[in-house]
């Protein structure tokens, strides 16, 4: 992705993120963060972004993936008080709105970023991404404490109950209507629901496959658990699964362009096909990945146009 370095819009983006991650004390070294290529992805992921929506789809985008970080990591040694008190600041975020001075970095940078996105979208598509942030946050506590923490391998009902939420591509996907302001009034469309269901798991499977083989709660370690398979058979069938959530991708998607839906809608699917690709060419290649591991996964296909 080294590509999107010549970007025009590059230099005002990096900035943009280092100085969200500086001034909220997101992250010690924010170049050495950023160096795992998240601007290019974002750029890479939403051509059509320009000026605030970009720099604030971006700035959703890194807060999540550092949350993410924190509650699949840096809290593992934590106990339950600990995650529970940081839980509920960062509910309280979006709810009262109030310019907080005190409190956990997140919390923080949670509370501006609700702020500015209130000033930017309409009440109803906030209270979509509200909605979303809140199941997610529910899903990644859980399972750091029955999971993660207790080093537990999910059999694949647990994980399937947890990991569509937890996997966080419905808030991406809702990055996506920010940046490119392509804000579908057919979100509860059955066939735009099933599309981001696919791309939701094209994300979260292609995540589990860069994966380290030490990490519990994968689809392969599922399927590993509950099928007694070898770890390189449980890695060719997750293989398969993605190639099958590809592929039912591909069919929502040219159905959507060639259904009688909103343009809006048409313009959401074609930047979900676009993050989706962007993604997976990033995990492949992004230093935050093992080169072994991000080498495996198939490159991604482009979606007709």
């Amino acid at each position: 992705m080294a590509a999107a370095v010549t970007d025009p819009r590059h230099t005002d983006l990096y900035v943009s993120a280092t100085t969200f991650l500086s001034e909220y004390r997101l992250h010690p070294d924010p170049e050495t963060y950023l160096a795992h290529g998240y601007v290019d992805l974002c750029l890479a992921a939403w051509p059509g972004a320009r000026g605030a929506q970009l720099n604030l789809a971006t700035r959703w985008a890194l807060w999540t993936w550092l949350a993410d970080d924190l509650l699949d990591d840096g809290l593992r040694s934590a106990d339950r008080d600990e995650i529970h008190a940081l839980y509920r600041d960062l509910l309280a975020a979006p709810i009262d709105g109030a310019r907080l001075t005190t409190g956990h970095p997140l919390a923080l940078a949670l509370t501006e970023l609700c702020r500015a996105t209130c000033a930017m979208m309409t009440a109803q598509w906030w209270e979509r991404y509200r909605r979303h942030l809140f199941a997610w946050l529910g899903a990644a506590a859980d399972k750091l404490t029955d999971f993660l923490q207790p080093h537990r391998t999910p059999t694949l009902r647990e994980y399937l109950a947890l990991r569509p939420t937890d996997g966080g591509m419905v808030l991406a996907a809702m990055w996506c209507e920010l940046a490119e302001q392509c804000v579908t009034p057919d979100w509860n469309d059955p066939l735009v629901r099933s599309l981001v269901a696919a791309f939701s798991s094209v994300g979260f499977l292609t995540n589990d496959l860069a994966a380290p083989d030490m990490d519990t709660f994968t689809a392969i370690a599922a399927l590993a658990a509950s099928q007694g398979l070898p770890p390189t058979e449980a890695r060719q069938e997750a293989l398969a699964l993605l190639a099958a959530e590809e592929r039912r991708f591909w069919w929502l998607y040219t159905a959507v362009r060639d259904d009688e839906l909103d343009p809006a809608t048409v313009q959401f699917a074609r930047s979900l096909d676009r993050f989706r690709y962007a993604l997976t060419a990033w995990t492949r290649a992004s230093s935050r990945y093992a080169p072994e591991a991000g080498g495996q996964l198939p490159v991604p296909g482009a979606m007709p146009r």
